[in-house]
């Protein structure tokens, strides 16, 4: 059982508080008679980034409640504006409650992109996956490169990402951390393809993308994958 108190601090979750806040100052500033800017449009791009930010904090509050967790949530500052401490019982129960909720970011994007009934030009669609695609992105970078989030302080600790570590090894999180963008990126990529404003060239033409397994000689396969510009 682990003896300390962890501390996790939730920096990231404050990108869309404060783009809410920008969102709401336009809607403000905006007159009624101005088709430049639609004020339904900019409240639901608003609500789909917080959205996406209140599933991330979510999947972490019932990944502990499944697992017998207990957390304790309270409002931080304008950097950190909500962190919670968790203290797992064992290793798989904090690497779950850790990860869930880029993981539950992530898992959106997919139901987003693979149902048809989703309008993916929706202004509350666009909030949410513009949340859903950069804070990981951001987390992995704090993690690699600015490490002022996720890093370690004493006996406790920042971050999802390091919260990834300490209850696994660095290996694993960079592992993680690696898959994580790359599926991220690719989510991001097939998201473009889908709005109004891509290039003729990024669609396609219609033309799907293709996986193929080939198979090696020496036994095993190859992954591809066809993209056709």
């Amino acid at each position: 059982m682990l003896t300390n108190m962890v501390h996790i601090s939730k920096k990231n979750g404050c990108i869309g508080l404060i783009i809410l806040t920008v969102s709401l100052f336009i809607v403000s500033s905006a007159r009624a008679d101005d088709n430049s800017i639609k004020v339904t449009s900019v409240i639901k791009f608003a609500g789909g980034i917080v959205s996406s930010y209140l599933i991330h904090e979510a999947a972490h509050a019932l990944v502990a409640a499944a697992t017998g967790t207990s957390m304790d949530w309270k409002g931080g500052d304008i950097n950190q504006p909500l962190q919670y401490t968790e203290n797992a019982s064992n290793h798989t129960k904090g690497f779950a409650i850790n990860s869930v909720g880029l993981l539950a970011q992530m898992a959106t994007s997919e139901i987003i992109l693979l149902s048809d009934k989703i309008d993916k030009n929706d202004s509350y669609v666009r909030g949410m996956m513009l949340m859903n695609i950069l804070n990981p992105l951001f987390y992995a970078a704090d993690y690699w490169l600015i490490k002022k989030t996720n890093r370690s302080d004493g006996n406790s600790y920042t971050g999802d990402l390091k919260g990834v570590e300490v209850h696994s090894n660095k290996t694993t999180a960079d592992i993680f951390t690696g898959t994580m963008v790359a599926l991220v990126t690719f989510e991001a990529y097939r998201f473009v393809k889908t709005q109004s404003w891509a290039p003729k060239w990024l669609k396609n033409d219609g033309e799907p993308e293709q996986f193929n397994l080939v198979p090696l000689s020496s036994g095993g396969a190859f992954l591809t994958y066809t993209m056709t510009f």
